[in-house]
């Protein structure tokens, strides 16, 4: 949910009419309200995954106010979302008020989908110029259009014809700003919002747009302290909360996450999202049944046709495999390949598919699938890492050296060494103290969370810079004396 949309349904007004209207329903009297607030009250539905009701409030509009443009803007995007995109296009024509802001961002969207980007930009720069009043807005919705739809090529006309035409238009550098995140940018993103906050101090959204910079960066510990502020000023700000558990989980403060997610969902009990993130940090503290029971719930709330499902389908698969309970596992891994639409989706099926057979000791079949994943990926790099850990984390210590020695070697230097820590982990399996040492010496300096997530249980208490020196002075008895 954006955070313009957030504040809004948290607006004492739409609150007022939303319980107004959730009352009547539930008294079985009879409600009359505009169509645009009912219409507000379907998409706040939508938000909750809440279709049928969505629907309900969408039919009431449009048995209201017939032909009314907002309740047929939001049927036309349901079937949009749905990729009925001849019916959307049919309820779209079929609006009276063609020249509607929304109406032209309804189509602007459509000829995205349709893969028609430059006809969608030549449409909004058309009407730009009927535009009465506030063309910068226009131009700032249109922007963000593309920005959601992640062509940020034209996003970034868009916002170099709004900076041209209206430089003091108050949402600009926000516009500029999400480009810049959108782009991975993210040092200048933090230069900006920096200057932005020297003018807004208090602006909870600049300390959590720097926060999710720093989380690009893999600055957990930087972020944690930048969403500190933002909670500091709004501690019930949902988003800031979510990214504190996301810095929480990558720090291995598992616990404390746990916690944050189960703060958040007694705020948004039907946010099938947060269930997967509760069992993804639940899984990882190895309470497997408890990551199930989220599992379960959050694929109660996010829509079959939702893609979101794919990852909760996964996750229940790896879950199920964890437990050995093989054809549970199979069916979800199936299940979330008929809801995939790209080659990810199958690179990642064939990865997660020759891990569970692995765990389930049938190596053969597992292989097999390694090489699909391998053979079709565009990343090779990533892929031959990703299946020497899975060889690793399945116990398979001696073919996962082989495979990350192997992915070192074809990858020198600064690529090659996030497998460094795997490699101390795999010889410490295999007792083999010389070079379990060895590695280990160098996997802080190599990738610093994987290696606090790997040995953080064997030296609770110490900072990962000093788990070499504590594991010289297990095996040999004192601190090694060449440490700098």
């Amino acid at each position: 949910m954006r955070e313009e949309d957030e504040a809004y349904f948290n607006d004492s007004e739409f609150l007022e009419n939303l319980q107004k209207y959730e009352q009547a329903c539930k008294d079985g009297k009879p409600v009359y309200m505009d169509a645009e607030d009912l219409t507000d009250i379907a998409e706040f539905f939508m938000t909750q995954n809440m279709e049928e009701e969505a629907n309900q409030a969408i039919s009431l509009a449009l048995s209201l106010h017939p032909n009314s443009v907002d309740p047929l803007i939001f049927l036309a995007r349901q079937q949009m979302f749905h990729d009925n995109l001849e019916e959307a296009i049919k309820i779209a024509e079929s609006i009276p008020d063609q020249n509607d802001r929304e109406t032209i961002f309804l189509w602007t969207e459509l000829l995205i989908r349709s893969n028609k980007p430059i006809d969608a930009l030549q449409l909004i720069i058309s009407k730009l110029k009927e535009q009465d009043e506030d063309k910068a807005m226009f131009l700032y919705d249109a922007a963000c259009i593309f920005m959601d739809y992640q062509d940020y090529q034209i996003a970034q006309k868009l916002t170099a014809k709004l900076e041209k035409d209206f430089p003091q238009y108050k949402k600009l550098k926000k516009l500029k700003t999400d480009l810049l995140m959108a782009t991975e940018k993210y040092d200048d993103a933090i230069a900006m919002l920096q200057d932005i906050l020297e003018e807004q101090p208090f602006s909870t959204l600049a300390w959590k747009t720097i926060a999710e910079a720093q989380i690009g960066k893999s600055d957990f510990a930087e972020a944690l302290d930048s969403v500190e502020y933002c909670l500091a000023l709004n501690p019930n700000h949902t988003q800031a909360l979510m990214i504190k558990a996301h810095c929480l989980f990558h720090l291995n403060h598992l616990t404390q996450a746990h916690d944050i997610y189960q703060r958040l969902k007694d705020i948004m009990p039907e946010d099938g999202r947060l269930y997967y993130m509760d069992a993804v940090t639940l899984a990882n503290m190895e309470r497997f049944d408890e990551a199930k029971e989220a599992l379960a719930k959050g694929l109660k709330y996010i829509p079959e046709y939702d893609e979101d499902r794919i990852q909760l389908l996964m996750h229940k698969a790896y879950l199920e495999s964890k437990s050995h309970h093989i054809d549970e596992a199979l069916k979800a891994l199936e299940d979330a390949m008929q809801l995939s639409k790209d080659n990810k989706g199958v690179l990642e099926y064939h990865l997660l598919m020759g891990e569970i057979l692995l765990e389930n000791d049938r190596e053969k079949e597992a292989a097999e699938h390694f090489e699909i994943a391998y053979n079709e990926s565009e990343n090779k790099q990533e892929t031959l890492l990703t299946i020497g850990i899975a060889y690793a984390e399945t116990k398979h210590f001696g073919t996962a050296l082989s495979l990350l020695e192997a992915f070192m070697e074809e990858y020198k230097g600064k690529e090659g060494v996030v497998a460094i820590p795997y490699l101390a982990y795999c010889y410490k399996k295999l007792h083999d103290q010389e070079n379990y040492l060895k590695y280990l010496r160098k996997a802080v300096s190599a990738d610093r969370e994987i290696t606090e997530f790997l040995f953080s249980d064997d030296y609770p208490s110490i900072q990962p810079e000093e788990y070499y020196l504590y594991a010289f002075k297990n095996a040999y008895g004192r601190f090694p004396e060449d440490w700098e």
